[in-house]
């Protein structure tokens, strides 16, 4: 089998090389697979432009002895972003509608040779005007599929047949041992696990555990500029926290890098996920920002162990901490004051400056409420620049959509957690969201790249907005076009260095912005415009903003799990023996195998496939025996088109245990 599986390779790389100029094929057959050769081995996908059968050349010219195994007389093949000349017809009404196509000048031009027994390639233009990468390639809609279930759920040991009695979240499942979600960490291929244990006089316990997949340390690497932390999730049958970890990417969507369960929230524990995660993550001295949960216990520990972060807390996260402890329960206060209290410090969060956080301030001293100034004074009031917007600091810029994408991944994350359910199903259920939310984001750079959006007519050629769209992603892009917006509103005075005006340079600005986003400010759009410079700079623009680099360490395949984590955690069903558990093993893996070919079959071989199956698993079931025979196709022409018979056929041996008569085959051909 191996050397029948080499061969195809060979065949297939043979006829990939062989599309080129002055290259003969004796059927359109041999055309359609040195084709998908090609598409497979240089991931990018052709289309057929325009053609011409023989059958409607004849009609125009004399017939001639044609091979009929050629179809076509002349056709011309184009990728599948050009083709043809595209000229936008947008008014600019719908600003978000893209398109494939981009004016890929890739085009392959085949013709039928004089005696018109072959094809000929004439031309072959291979230099694309985009980028080409495998992921892209396989999420184009001719590759896409049906994704493949999540691996991690095969490790779900919960019948999905048992009866609801076994599900229901009113029936707290009896207490399991946290050392199965350990185990079931550390054999996922490449995940970095960190066990902190507690000992007592009775007996050793697992504390706390600090949890990577080579995927999220990937993001990590690639993203270190800002660490947000969220540590609210408590829904497992012992209510331990769950902090997530998360990253902003070049697209300013937020992914999960981590996740860490604490048993113990006592300073230990904060020390211990503090060092595990730098352990697992040598690119922590980049980090510059750190966006922690206020409700996060110990939370000081953070500036204690990284020194040289700026603090901060989201918007989100201040107004949740807000609503959770300025209660009637919890301070004693009335209806009518906890409202009052709480529109005056939401206000508060959103102040641009330190006289409208004061005067905010003073109206809740006025409203004289002793249990909540107390509350504020002590928790809120000495670290306002970490919260209050105008305060905060100038990574303030790198948080712009935070909250909003924050609360999202929360709230999904929590729609798919279940109460009171078992730890082991807590952790299979998280690792399904989180594989959830990469198959939504990988659809986004997707769309970024295989898509380029409509320019209205009426815009100006080429403009700075166009060709820094060429280079930015969509969220970065969208920061520098607010940037250009805030331009024209700024004087420009040369030669003169008055106080308090900032001295700006055709490349460089002190500005907070351009400090820590590194892409172009209003300050220097307004320098490049007063000096006749070119408004579009490409080096202005730092990589971790630019669609290559986006591309390159987001991707557009989610992360997956090893066939062999599922091969090693699936229970085979109770009714076995051992010795059919044992062939039960053997056997799921084959099965695997066989669907995932059966799925990258064309629907028409796919059907075919599958009715084999079906023969071969009633015999089984009826423990009858089944040869498998592959049979060389067959081609043959009718009306012009060519055809094959099946390349596989199911021969079932049925015993006669009346006789000693060979057994009767059944051999059944699709």
């Amino acid at each position: 089998m191996d050397e029948v599986i080499q061969d195809n390779e060979d065949m297939a790389e043979a006829a990939a090389t062989k599309l080129k100029v002055g290259a003969t094929f004796d059927s359109y057959a041999e055309v359609q697979f040195a084709i998908h050769a090609y598409q497979t081995r240089n991931f990018v996908q052709l289309y057929i432009r325009d053609s011409r059968t023989f059958c409607n050349a004849a009609r125009r010219a004399a017939n001639k002895n044609v091979n009929p195994w050629l179809k076509y007389k002349e056709i011309n093949f184009a990728c599948v972003h050009g083709g043809r000349k595209y000229k936008s017809h947008s008014s600019g009404v719908r600003p978000n509608q893209k398109t494939f196509l981009m004016d890929c000048p890739v085009s392959l031009k085949m013709r039928m040779t004089p005696d018109g027994q072959s094809l000929i390639v004439k031309s072959f233009q291979e230099q694309h005007n985009h980028s080409i990468s495998k992921v892209s390639f396989l999420s184009l809609p001719q590759r896409r599929k049906e994704p493949p279930p999540v691996l991690i759920s095969n490790l779900n040991k919960t019948d999905s047949n048992a009866p609801a009695a076994h599900v229901q979240a009113s029936k707290p499942t009896p207490p399991v041992d946290i050392g199965r979600v350990v185990e079931t960490m550390r054999k996922i291929p490449g995940a970095t696990v960190h066990v902190k244990t507690s000992t007592t006089e009775q007996n050793k316990t697992l504390s706390s555990i600090f949890f990577q997949t080579a995927h999220m340390k990937n993001l990590f690497q690639a993203f270190p500029d800002v660490l947000l932390i969220d540590a609210t999730m408590k829904q497992n049958e012992t209510n331990i926290p769950l902090y997530l970890l998360m990253i902003i990417d070049s697209n300013g969507e937020l992914h999960i890098a981590g996740l860490f369960m604490a048993l113990l929230e006592d300073s230990a524990t904060t020390v211990h996920f503090i060092s595990s995660f730098k352990a697992s993550n040598p690119n922590h001295t980049r980090t510059e920002c750190i966006v922690a949960d206020a409700g996060m216990p110990h939370r000081d520990l953070l500036a204690v162990h990284f020194p040289n972060v700026t603090m901060s807390m989201s918007e989100l996260h201040t107004l949740r901490a807000f609503r959770r402890e300025v209660s009637t329960e919890k301070l004693g206060i009335s209806p009518d004051q906890k409202t009052a209290c709480l529109q005056t410090m939401e206000k508060m969060v959103s102040a641009q400056s330190k006289e409208e956080y004061d005067e905010y301030y003073n109206i809740l001293q006025f409203l004289d409420i002793p249990q909540v100034l107390v509350y504020f004074n002590d928790n809120w009031h000495g670290k306002k620049e970490e919260w209050v917007t105008g305060l905060r600091s100038e990574h303030k810029h790198f948080v712009t959509t935070a909250p909003k994408h924050l609360e999202m991944t929360i709230q999904k994350v929590r729609n798919i957690i279940r109460k009171s359910f078992s730890i082991p199903t807590f952790f299979i259920d998280v690792m399904k969201c989180i594989d959830s939310l990469a198959v939504e984001k990988g659809q986004k750079v997707v769309d970024m790249v295989q898509k380029v959006k409509l320019i209205p007519r009426s815009s100006e050629a080429a403009s700075s907005e166009e060709r820094f769209g060429r280079v930015l992603t969509p969220h970065a892009l969208g920061l520098v076009k607010q940037q250009l917006q805030l331009a024209l509103s700024i004087t420009v005075i040369r030669n003169v260095k008055p106080a308090g005006m900032l001295q700006v340079k055709a490349e460089t600005c002190p500005c907070g912005f351009f400090r820590v986003l590194k892409l172009p400010c209003r300050h220097i759009f307004a320098a490049r415009r007063g000096k006749g410079f070119d408004e579009f700079d490409a080096t202005l623009c730092f990589q971790r903003w630019t669609r290559q680099y986006y591309l390159d360490h987001c991707g557009m395949a989610r992360p997956q799990l090893a066939d062999t984590l599922v091969d090693q955690m699936r229970d085979p069903p109770a009714c076995l023996d051992a010795s059919q558990q044992e062939k039960y093993s053997k056997a799921v893996h084959l099965a695997q195998r066989l669907a995932l070919a059966a799925a990258r079959l064309p629907h028409h071989d796919f059907v075919q496939a599958v009715s084999c199956l079906e023969t071969v698993a009633s015999a089984w079931e009826r423990q009858e025996q089944v040869i498998v025979a592959s049979m060389d196709p067959t081609p043959q022409i009718q009306n012009g088109t060519y055809t094959s018979l099946s390349s596989m056929s199911v021969q079932e041996a049925r015993v006669d245990e009346d006789s000693c008569q060979p057994p009767r085959k059944k051999i059944c051909q699709d």
